[in-house]
């Protein structure tokens, strides 16, 4: 099977230069987005529905990136009912979809903030710098809340016990079964010039050991939010990062950023 893989598009951000960079003469081979399409969900669909006929693609943290304030269960509900799994173009959030021999599984998978070995000073920075909880709402007891660090690491727990529970399922049968996410699961992610950073556990989570005790067959890992193209291996695992970021910020020129046309056969 071939797959096309991308993620951090930002079409919001980067209509300006969207005409250009966002169209695809292929339409049919199964695209991978590892998240961060809109803020907007009227705006994800357009893209989506014009450029693709197939798609698989997972939220990430800039669904909250609106001006609707809409808690993120409600997001991930709005999604769902848009792009269903029955449909050809798919949301996963903690979901798994079948495809011939190929199972996808998906989340956006936030991180467990313990990278740099200090957990609650670093969702305390991450709560005073991430415009994430400027615009995230979280469900709470009944309430619409502020989104809170303590709700992102409750979904990545989450979300981890969802995507063990389904490999586990699928394991022990012939199927390839393929990892969309969109935080960073290893360090290897992070760039050099950023390795000191504060915010490092805001974008990835240390799980090789993880994946390599307790995913070992995957075929493959996708993820997104680590704005440079990066392929590695955790244990035989290939992991794609294939980010476009912010063209409007000429990130583009400052680091390898995507192949839009890179695609992979499994």
């Amino acid at each position: 099977m071939k797959l096309r893989i991308m993620s951090d598009l930002h079409v919001d951000v980067n209509k300006k230069y969207s005409r250009k960079r966002f169209r695809w003469d292929d339409k049919d081979t199964l695209t991978i987005i590892a998240g961060d399409i809109a803020g907007s969900l009227e705006v994800a669909a357009r893209f989506l529905r014009t450029n693709f006929n197939n798609v698989i693609f997972v939220g990430g943290n800039h669904i909250l990136y609106n001006d609707e304030y809409k808690p993120i269960q409600q997001l991930h509900r709005d999604y769902r009912a848009e792009f269903p799994l029955d449909s050809a173009i798919s949301y996963l959030e903690n979901d798994y979809k079948e495809i011939d021999d190929v199972v996808f599984i998906g989340a956006t998978l936030w991180t467990d903030y313990a990278y740099g070995g200090n957990r609650p000073e670093n969702m305390l920075f991450a709560a005073s710098t991430m415009n994430d909880f400027n615009y995230g709402c979280f469900e709470e007891a009944g309430e619409e809340v502020p989104l809170r660090a303590e709700h992102c690491l409750d979904m990545f727990r989450e979300s981890l016990a969802f995507i063990k529970a389904a490999y586990d399922k699928f394991s022990d049968t012939e199927k390839k079964i393929v990892l969309v996410v969109h935080h960073g699961i290893s360090p290897r992610a992070l760039a050099e010039k950023y390795s000191r950073s504060r915010l490092n556990a805001s974008y990835v989570s240390d799980l090789e050991d993880y994946v390599v005790k307790n995913l070992p067959n995957l075929a493959l890992v996708v993820h997104g939010h680590i704005h440079i193209r990066l392929k590695y291996k955790i244990g035989n695992i290939p992991v794609i990062c294939n980010p476009c970021g912010y063209v409007i910020r000429q990130e583009d020129r400052k680091s390898p950023i995507w192949d839009r046309d890179l695609v992979v056969e499994i």
